[in-house]
């Protein structure tokens, strides 16, 4: 119960927060962000919402050049979005292993998810960005459609793009890119 009212309690917040800014990003708190530390973020609230999770972050991407791990957004946000990704690919492939990564160039830092899980019908797939849409495959998973539609408003308002591959029975991988603050 204590998982689920801190989950709840982030996701409010960051609704919230959100909803003052209508949407539009100007009234956000922008700041210089490093994405190891959202990533280190997020799998630490991964934890709290889902313990005994398989998460794991991946180093071997990771830049040497600390200043490339520079973006601008808002972190509160930024991290509901991944976190969103994060605990959906726990909850469609029954915990198995995740993997968490990150890479980056000198204009934008890539945070990759990958998962083992049921993956998403191609037919599907145009539609998961759509509101309280949910995959013809995710009847036996609890949901409501409204994760992957927040995530994308959130990542389009931080002028990224989210990009998903996925084969059913086999598991999905989204990269969300991010401009970096260069």
């Amino acid at each position: 119960m204590l998982n689920e009212a801190e989950r709840l309690n982030h996701i409010t917040r960051s609704l919230l927060q959100l909803a003052q800014t209508g949407f539009d990003g100007k009234k956000q708190h922008w700041e210089i962000i490093r994405t190891d530390e959202l990533l280190f973020a997020v799998k630490q609230m991964t934890d709290k919402l889902s313990p005994g999770n398989h998460v794991s972050i991946d180093y071997s991407l990771f830049p040497e050049e600390e200043e490339k791990m520079n973006i601008k957004g808002n972190f509160q946000l930024l991290e509901l979005a991944i976190t969103n990704i994060v605990t959906n690919a726990i909850k469609y492939s029954s915990n198995q292993p995740v993997s968490l990564a990150l890479a980056a160039t000198d204009t934008r830092n890539i945070v990759i998810v990958k998962d083992l899980g049921i993956g998403i019908p191609e037919q599907d797939l145009p539609y998961i960005f759509s509101p309280f849409f949910r995959a013809s495959n995710t009847s036996r998973f609890e949901g409501y459609g409204i994760g992957l539609p927040l995530t994308n408003t959130i990542i389009r308002m931080h002028k990224g793009e989210i990009i998903v591959e996925s084969r059913m029975n086999e598991g999905t991988e989204i990269r969300v890119v991010l401009p970096s603050a260069q």
